[in-house]
């Protein structure tokens, strides 16, 4: 009987000290994250930190491929898929012809106007008198002239569009610097060129790029696998698991810094660097990357008037310009990181950007400064340190630039009557 009790003494202290630890880290995880416990917000934590960039520089390795034409393209490992989308996000072909009383919208930029595609088609669909079609020819890492090429490329195919949206900024400002020129590769061409071109990289690099992939991998895995823990309902369980992500993003940022060394280090032939001009005075680069954005817009717009087709340009939305956003507490602790590289050249060079972008409104372009559609907005909306936003986000941006787009007399016809707001649900 004493031995009874004392088992069950020892397992009612052992339960006592378990129910104190897991209070105890309950508490410490809400102390350090200002919200309670739950895996499903442990789970949009991890996935969306702050080292979502490491994470895509170790993947795009294994998901683009080189295009002849405009630098490279997805392969989507799905042979249907890439003969319907030439490579690109779209949903739909991007060879389309026009059709009576149905409007054609492109989508241009990077990985932001990507992510934009799926909630501006939404919004055409709910003005539009009939389905549009909404070709999202965006693809992350692009950067001008990609987006000028690419859609000459298709209109020579015979693609035939009403409308052209083109929504970028970050990319232009910030991949010339820290994906090419820091690496001593030519700032204006596609980026990460050196990596892609060589065709029998170092066994230093290739061990890299291999050590890069195999981080990113058991990261992904034991995110995947953290909603289905058996422990997944442990505060204890969740502090350990964040610790355990925060060592496998220092390796991938490890990796990634001693690529980026082995590149510098590395001796280039010219079809890795293209012609490569050392700068003064870096702020020189700045100027010369958003004057070819200035260019490339130019061009795209003259493009659009050649062809019967309307040009709007927006630039896009970024943390890192001062005084565009009150960041909340999540923004800051998840979306703001300015000792990176590519944060300090946001920082730097979106203030070249909107200076430059008034030279195109001279021009009677239709370009729309978009920097400041969250100056206003309370909640978060950036997700990364980089330039993307969550749902919230991207319906305040395409709010706004429906707004603009719709006001255009030579959209009207393809509109519902009466026209029903400006597009998505404002807030």
């Amino acid at each position: 009987m004493k031995k009874s009790k004392k088992l069950i003494f020892t397992g009612l202290m052992i339960l006592i000290v378990l129910i104190c630890v897991e209070g105890m880290a309950r508490l410490t995880y809400f102390v350090m994250y200002r919200r309670a416990y739950d895996v499903s917000n442990l789970y949009d934590y991890l996935k969306h930190s702050n080292y979502k960039n490491s994470d895509e520089f170790a993947l795009w390795w294994d998901q683009e491929i080189i295009h002849p034409y405009l630098g490279f393209l997805i392969d989507f490992k799905d042979e249907k898929k890439n003969k319907e989308t030439y490579g690109f996000t779209t949903t739909v072909n991007p060879v389309i012809k026009r059709e009576p009383g149905k409007l054609n919208v492109v989508v241009l930029g990077g990985s932001v106007a990507a992510s934009m595609g799926q909630i501006l088609r939404e919004a055409f669909h709910r003005v539009c008198r009939v389905p549009p079609n909404v070709v999202t020819l965006g693809v992350a890492g692009y950067k001008q002239p990609q987006q000028l090429l690419a859609l000459t490329y298709f209109l020579s195919l015979g693609a035939e569009y009403d409308l052209i949206i083109n929504l970028d900024g970050y990319n232009e400002i910030v991949l010339p610097v820290t994906d090419n020129y820091d690496v001593g590769v030519n700032p204006f061409f596609p980026r990460n060129w050196n990596l892609r071109i060589n065709r029998q990289p170092s066994k230093k690099i290739l061990a890299v790029i291999g050590k890069m992939r195999y981080l990113r991998d058991l990261k992904e895995e034991n995110l995947e696998a953290l909603p289905s823990s058996f422990f997944r309902g442990s505060a204890v369980f969740g502090l350990v698991k964040v610790q355990q992500f925060k060592l496998l993003n220092r390796n991938i940022d490890r990796a990634t810094d001693k690529l980026i060394k082995l590149q510098q280090e590395e001796v280039k032939r010219f079809e890795e660097t293209g012609p490569f001009f050392p700068y003064k005075d870096i702020r020189q680069l700045y100027d010369d990357a958003a004057a070819v954005w200035i260019r490339s817009s130019v061009l795209l717009d003259k493009l659009a008037r050649e062809n019967s087709m309307e040009y709007y340009h927006f630039l896009q939305p970024n943390q890192y310009l001062k005084g565009s956003k009150v960041l909340t507490a999540e923004e800051r602790r998840l979306a703001y990181l300015e000792r990176v590289e590519t944060s300090k050249s946001a920082l730097i060079g979106y203030p070249i950007l909107i200076k430059q972008g008034r030279k195109l409104l001279e021009k009677n372009i239709k370009f729309f400064d978009a920097t400041m559609v969250f100056a206003k907005e309370k909640e978060t909306v950036y997700i990364d340190i980089c330039c993307h936003y969550n749902e919230r986000g991207k319906e305040v941006l395409a709010a706004y630039m429906m707004d603009k787009i719709l006001q255009n007399p030579r959209i009207k016809p393809f509109l519902k009557e009466p026209q029903p707001g400006s597009g998505p649900s404002k807030h």
